[in-house]
């Protein structure tokens, strides 16, 4: 076996990643994702700017039989690295993916980084005996939160809908103008929402890791809605905005991928403190899924993760009609 970097000019060599990564997905996730070969190259082939990759892949006989990602923020919580590690099932149990988080690892700590977090997905009931945590487990990591993994079923009944709907709307008065888009807020509302997603890594909870806020710029914004559009995702975005400050104060998006016909993603969803107990949570969440309803009648179901120790959010998801299909716990090494 050899671990050698990935050349993301390399199309035979990212379309046999395609592969290891659906057959990797089909058996370690409870609702796997489906993505086209054309999206998995470009998605591939992106970096977020401010953010740099570095991409190992494990080959033996010549073919790949597994990869690792790792990211390196370099222009917020630079002291912290991420990475993901997927091994063909029939490649495991044989070194591969040890070999490859041994990579991730030293390369980490050689860019400078004191932590490096990963997600391991685990069905209900196994937080405790899952063979994945037990693996980053006896390579030093440590359980540093838990994230619910919930899925709900589309389309959400119109009279309950309308039901969240009214009852935000009285609770948010006149104080607030709602609006969606899709595929990127207007002009005026971008520096708003880039600031409402920077501090979201601080409001919502992340057991015992700190964050500084991040820091996406409009520029920034305006590479990830490119990238959407070139890998064929919708992103349907609900904003609240406080109209004596115009200040942007409760936000959601949803992503509809191109190569899963059924599933949305639930992407970031930030109420700022100073505007809380006005129902603009549920408000953002109903309204996109109203525009959902209209814009892809055909999807079949929303997935969407929140630490189990964010009651606020579990509470919405729980009565839009969320349900709990798995659990991602985030591990974490420290150097």
């Amino acid at each position: 076996m050899d671990i050698i970097p990935l050349d993301r000019d390399d199309d035979v060599m990212l379309k046999a990643l395609h592969g290891v990564a659906t057959r990797s997905e089909a058996v370690s996730r409870v609702q796997p994702i489906q993505r086209t070969e054309e999206e998995f190259l470009k998605m591939a082939r992106f970096s977020f700017p401010g953010e740099r990759e570095e991409t190992a892949v494990a080959v033996v006989d010549g073919a790949p039989v597994g990869w690792v990602r790792l990211f390196l923020p370099e222009r917020d919580n630079l002291d912290k690295s991420w990475s993901q590690l997927e091994v063909d099932p029939e490649h495991r149990r044989q070194g591969v993916g040890s070999a490859l988080a041994e990579w991730a690892e030293q390369r980490a700590e050689t860019a400078g980084r004191h932590m490096l977090l990963t997600e391991v997905f685990v069905p209900v009931g196994d937080r405790e005996s899952h063979a994945d945590r037990e693996f980053a487990l006896k390579r030093g990591y440590a359980v540093s939160s838990v994230e619910i993994v919930r899925s709900l079923p589309l389309p959400v009944d119109s009279d309950v809908l309308a039901g969240h709907e009214s009852r935000a709307a009285e609770a948010m008065g006149d104080l607030f103008e709602l609006t969606v888009h899709v595929d990127g807020v207007p002009d005026e509302l971008r520096q708003g929402v880039c600031d409402a997603s920077n501090r979201l890594i601080l409001d919502a909870p992340t057991g015992d890791v700190e964050f500084e806020p991040e820091s996406m710029t409009v520029e920034d914004y305006e590479t990830l809605l490119a990238h959407l559009r070139d890998t064929g995702r919708t992103m349907v975005t609900a904003v609240a905005v406080h109209r004596e400050t115009g200040v942007v104060a409760a936000y959601t998006d949803l992503a509809v991928p191109s190569g899963d016909p059924d599933v949305v993603f639930q992407w970031g969803t930030l109420v700022l403190p100073e505007h809380r107990g006005h129902r603009l949570g549920m408000a953002v969440k109903a309204a996109n899924l109203r525009e959902l309803g209209r814009l892809a009648p055909e999807r079949r179901s929303v997935q969407t993760m929140n630490d189990e120790q964010n009651p606020w959010m579990v509470r919405i998801n729980q009565d839009l009609g969320f349900e709990i299909i798995e659990e991602a716990l985030t591990m974490r090494k420290a150097f």
